[in-house]
């Protein structure tokens, strides 16, 4: 092995650590938007578990303006 393969082998080499590097990041990122994900996906389902859902509209108040199922903003 010359010394310009030995050089070449040190840059890829270092490159490699780069690139392990980054990947190990972007796995860890990749690892925290899962949990988030799930996590927003229980909060929505408990949620919805705990939305009171009216039997019949309000006395008084039109049916069209009752708030739809998983929508109680009104």
């Amino acid at each position: 092995m010359n010394a310009g393969d030995k050089q070449r082998l040190k840059q890829v080499l270092r490159e490699n650590e780069i690139l392990k590097a980054k990947l190990a990041r972007s796995e860890a990122a990749v690892d925290i938007l899962g949990k988030a994900s799930a996590l927003l996906d229980a909060m929505a389902k408990s949620a919805a578990a705990t939305d009171p859902i009216p039997d019949e509209p309000e006395p008084g108040r039109p049916e069209w303006l009752m708030p739809k199922s998983g929508n109680t903003s009104l």
